[in-house]
């Protein structure tokens, strides 16, 4: 009777290791689901201050642009509030924030070819010569402004068959904006004045002055023996801003198109556009 009353016992042993060890499992599973649903509510949570920390610096671009509209309408140059603006990564309650912001009207727009004036489309070869784009590319792009703008994306640019890569070089140089948006001689750069004076030492004379006095006047142009520029002006009135923050392990950058529309005594400050990226 003993050898098979120790099998029993091995039996019921086995069946208790057995339980013990499914509802180990089932602990082990338990337990790991909810880390995961922490980890997941922790990222929402991180998700959802960085959006909130985003839109406070759009925000703050909105007011600063409003009130540099009121106070200081004759002119938009670097020396600004709205320059000052951007800033070197800080520390914020819970991760880093940093917003920077530019003038797109420091670039050349290229709705300005649509009018089918010689002066824009002669500035857009000389700014691809420059960057060595492919003639080709540069004709398809003006055909497709002259033909179908003014353009709001480069979808159309795409699909005429221009290349990626001759986009992204002409990318830091050129922008597109409503076609009335000219370029900012107090905000744009050496590189692109001087193809627009076509002197460069002219060009430098102004940079100079410009930095000066922090912004340039018409009467600087014939003093510093620059010629007319069509197609400029010394404000703006469209502006890229991008905030980048990082909360725990979610990083957010929101990129933000930003239009000032002025009307009699009152400014409206509206975005146009927003994207966001996520890491």
């Amino acid at each position: 009777m003993r050898p098979r009353l120790t099998r029993r016992e091995g039996m019921i042993l086995l069946n208790v290791l057995l339980v013990l060890a499914v509802a180990s499992v089932a602990v082990l599973i338990m337990v790991s689901t909810q880390d995961i649903e922490v980890q997941r509510s922790t990222r929402l949570r991180d998700a959802a201050q960085a959006n909130a920390y985003a839109r406070a610096g759009e925000l703050s671009a909105i007011t600063t642009l409003r009130r540099d509209a009121l106070v200081a309408a004759g002119t938009d140059n670097l020396s600004e509030d709205w320059a000052k603006l951007g800033q070197q990564e800080i520390a914020v309650p819970g991760g880093r924030f940093a917003l920077s912001i530019a003038d797109d009207q420091s670039r050349f727009n290229l709705n300005s070819m649509h009018s089918g004036e010689s002066a824009p489309i002669a500035l857009f070869q000389a700014i691809g010569a420059q960057l060595g784009v492919e003639p080709a590319s540069l004709i398809r792009i003006a055909t497709v402004v002259r033909v179908a703008g003014p353009l709001s994306d480069d979808s159309l640019i795409v699909a005429a068959g221009v290349p990626r890569a001759d986009l992204d070089k002409l990318a830091p140089w050129v922008v597109l904006l409503p076609e009335e948006a000219t370029i900012n001689l107090n905000t744009v750069g050496l590189p692109l004045l001087s193809l627009m004076t076509k002197d460069p030492e002219a060009a430098g004379k102004l940079i100079e002055a410009r930095n000066r006095r922090g912004f340039l006047m018409p009467a600087d142009l014939s003093t510093e023996g620059a010629p007319s520029l069509p197609g400029t002006g010394f404000t703006s009135d469209h502006f890229r801003v991008v905030t980048t923050v990082t909360v725990g392990d979610v990083t957010q950058a929101l990129d933000s198109r930003i239009a000032r529309v002025r009307r009699d005594r009152a400014v409206d400050v509206v975005v146009t556009g927003r994207r966001r990226a996520a890491g």
